[in-house]
């Protein structure tokens, strides 16, 4: 599988020599860092490992390969994972509502640390279908005719 699409470069804020594949954060108007916090949006996927000060390639549109937090299927819709400030931006399944779904699954993963396939998209909220009772509807009701009298001008 050929993996394209459009990529815009960017410093390092910190050291990304580790997080190639993942989801990334952009910090400011010329740098790109790790997640800080489960709320940050994703700019998108980071292409290359570059150490704090080099350029760091972040595909923000077309598809990619992407980390994985665990078995991923193909079809499912993803979010960036967040851990903690070491442990981010693998692609873990959105599936609570409000999650920020930046992809879409195209090539499985079968465990956590797997390299799968996506297609990105977003960024968009998850929003998860509410169960509630049938609706209930009242009888029709038919209202009788009314007929204006007749006026007369003199």
């Amino acid at each position: 599988m050929e993996y394209r699409g459009l990529d815009i470069s960017f410093l390092a804020a910190e050291d990304l020599s580790d997080m190639q594949y993942r989801f990334v954060h952009q910090a400011s108007d010329t740098t790109i860092d790790m997640l800080d916090n489960g709320t940050e949006i994703p700019l998108g996927v980071l292409q290359n490992a570059p150490e704090s000060g080099e350029v760091g390639v972040v595909r923000v549109e077309g598809t990619s390969k992407l980390v994985m937090n665990a078995a991923v299927a193909v079809g499912a819709l993803l979010k960036a994972e967040y851990v903690a400030a070491s442990d981010n931006g693998k692609g873990d399944a959105s599936d609570t509502d409000g999650d920020r779904t930046r992809a879409f699954c195209i090539k499985a993963s079968g465990a956590e640390d797997d390299v799968g396939g996506v297609v990105l998209c977003g960024p968009s909220r998850m929003s998860v279908p509410v169960t509630t009772a049938a609706p209930t509807t009242a009888a029709p009701t038919t209202a009788a005719p009314t007929t204006a009298a007749p006026t007369t001008t003199p």
